[in-house]
C-alpha cells in the first residue's frame, strides 16, 4: 500500500512539472505577442492577436491592419531566451523543412528577452527573408559539417547573430554560415511599412 502511494505521488510531481513547463512556455510566447502588439499599436496599426480566438493559432499569432490603407498582414512571433530562437518546425535529415512555403504566411517578429523580461529586442523579417534563412542555415546544419551524419531530425533554431545578419565563424567542426540577412534586422518596423502603405 505504501508503495501504491508513493508511485501516485510520484506521477502527481511530475504532472506538476509538466504542466509548470508547459505554462512558462505559453507565457513566454504571449509575453512576446503583447510586446508586439504594443510596437505596432505605437505605430499606429490595428492588431488583433489571433490566440486570443484559438489556443496557438497555426502559422500566424496576429493581424496587423492599417486603418488608412485599408491593408492586412499577418504576423508569427517567436519569443525566446537563448541565443538560438526556435522556429517551430522540424528539418528532415537532409536539411528541407516539409512545407516551409505554404507554413509562413506572412512576416516573422523574433523576440529575444532576459529571463526577467526586463529587456527585449524585436527583429523583423519579411515572409521572403526568414523562409531564405531558414532554408540555407537548415542545409548548413544538416549537410555542411564535416564527419558528422545527423540521426534525428532536428528542431529548427535561428541564431540571435544571424538576425544581425552576422557571420558564424568557421571551426574545425564546419564551415562558416553567412547569414542571408545583409544588415541587422533589429527595430526594422518598416518592412511592415512596406506591406501596408498605400
Amino acid at each position: 500500500r505504501n508503495w501504491e502511494r508513493l508511485i501516485l505521488y510520484i506521477c502527481k510531481q511530475i504532472i506538476n512539472l509538466i504542466f509548470k513547463d508547459m505554462k512558462r512556455k505559453i507565457d513566454i510566447g504571449l509575453i512576446g505577442e503583447t510586446a508586439v502588439t504594443m510596437e505596432l499599436l505605437k505605430l499606429g496599426y490595428d492588431v488583433i492577436n489571433l490566440n486570443h480566438f484559438k489556443n496557438n493559432y497555426k502559422n500566424a499569432d496576429s493581424i496587423c491592419m492599417n486603418s488608412d490603407t485599408g491593408k492586412s498582414t499577418m504576423i508569427q512571433v517567436k519569443t525566446g531566451t537563448q541565443k538560438n530562437l526556435l522556429a517551430g518546425f522540424i528539418s528532415e535529415l537532409d536539411g528541407t523543412v516539409l512545407k516551409l512555403e505554404e507554413k509562413i504566411i506572412g512576416p516573422w517578429v523574433f523576440v529575444y528577452t532576459d529571463k526577467t523580461f526586463s529587456s527585449m529586442e524585436f527583429y523583423v523579417l519579411t515572409r521572403e527573408e526568414i523562409i531564405e534563412l531558414i532554408k540555407t542555415s537548415c542545409h548548413w546544419y544538416a549537410n555542411e559539417f564535416y564527419d558528422r551524419q545527423l540521426k534525428k531530425k532536428p528542431m529548427v533554431g535561428v541564431e540571435l547573430t544571424w538576425l544581425r545578419g552576422e557571420t558564424t565563424p568557421a571551426n574545425k567542426n564546419r564551415p562558416e554560415y553567412k547569414s542571408t540577412l545583409k544588415e541587422s534586422s533589429r527595430d526594422r518596423w518598416d518592412k511592415l511599412e512596406d506591406l501596408l502603405s498605400f
